[in-house]
């Protein structure tokens, strides 16, 4: 280590705007939820246009879901997850009639395709004419979506990049005739799927142990953090940080419910996969214990079913361990 006031300038970075986090290196996390519901206003509302039956014109769009932008050793992943409604109004040509209803699209999401999503209409009002109503709605509404919703997404791609000034890793690959990479939520469905055999209802425990470069705080946070869990078990996760926060992951293979919650240091959920009998949990306790800036991991898995003991004890190891490793960058992939 070089002595105060000596070494080469190059390696001081106390005085540059990143200085905190060179180059993106370190794990970050943003919000984009505000940006995106402003992007699906701008493309979406207040827009006319017709057919020779119907004059139609778009009104007020609201949007839930949330919409992150994460970074990791000049990664950026963008992660979203949006139901959007528009509030529609129409008039009839032949005789005036003004008709009102809302446009839905559910699951906008960043493990499917830009335009690979649904659109369910309704109308307010009951007329002997909804049915064609609708025909005619679908002819004009439909194909304007699926045309803006897609430049929203990949006007969020654009900001993402500005803001990061990184390289965008896609979710999805862009040519068909790139094989497509195994998400993490199908690659767990491989690894864990259902046994077709049963030992009965004998129940066992196990433990398993690892290392992790990192503060306690931090690998507390890759267990609860829900941006952070996305990054490595996909956006389609659910899970909070309180006690009795229940949890979904890898599109609700496993799923469950936090029991104790020590912060950087112990948690305790009841665990289980969506393949189990219903009602039956496991109980898995995760103690952490730092020292010197590492971590020190013994999870603890208690009731689990004899016949699943090797698909559970191996996913917590190549599904959490080494995808939180190699994710946020804390220890070797060993």
């Amino acid at each position: 280590m070089a002595l105060k006031g000596q070494g080469d300038p190059r390696w001081i970075v106390s005085t540059r705007d990143d200085g905190k986090n060179v180059n993106n290196w370190h794990w970050t996390e943003a919000d984009f939820t505000a940006m995106a519901k402003n992007l699906l206003k701008e493309k979406l509302e207040n827009h006319t246009f017709e057919n020779n039956k119907i004059v139609v014109k778009t009104g007020t769009v609201t949007m839930d879901g949330e919409v992150s932008v994460n970074t990791r050793k000049q990664k950026t992943f963008l992660f979203y997850e949006m139901d959007v409604s528009i509030q529609w109004e129409g008039t009839l040509k032949s005789n005036g009639t003004i008709c009102k209803g809302v446009a839905k699209i559910p699951n906008i999401s960043d493990e499917n395709d830009e335009d690979d999503f649904t659109v369910s209409l309704t109308v307010e009002e009951e007329n002997k004419d909804r049915g064609n109503l609708k025909d005619e709605l679908r002819a004009l509404i439909i194909p304007f979506l699926k045309e803006k919703v897609p430049q929203v997404i990949r006007a969020l791609r654009d900001v993402t990049q500005q803001h990061t000034k990184l390289e965008l890793k896609q979710n999805k690959p862009e040519s068909p005739d790139v094989p497509k990479a195994e998400t993490p939520k199908e690659v767990l469905k491989k690894e864990m799927k259902p046994s077709k055999e049963s030992s009965g209802p004998k129940l066992i425990s196990f433990t398993v142990k690892d290392k992790f470069y990192c503060s306690g705080m931090d690998l507390f946070e890759c267990f609860l953090h829900p941006g952070r869990v996305r990054a490595y078990a996909g956006g389609d996760s659910q899970i909070g940080m309180k006690t009795g926060d229940k949890f979904k992951m890898f599109g609700g293979s496993v799923e469950g419910e936090n029991l104790e919650i020590v912060p950087g240091k112990k948690i305790v959920q009841k665990w289980r996969f969506s393949s189990w009998p219903a009602n039956h949990y496991s109980t898995v306790t995760i103690d952490i214990d730092e020292k010197g800036g590492k971590s020190n991991l013994s999870l603890t898995q208690k009731d689990v079913p004899d016949s699943d003991k090797d698909r559970a004890e191996g996913g917590w190891n190549e599904n959490f361990f080494k995808r939180i490793k190699g994710i946020f960058g804390y220890g070797p992939l060993v």
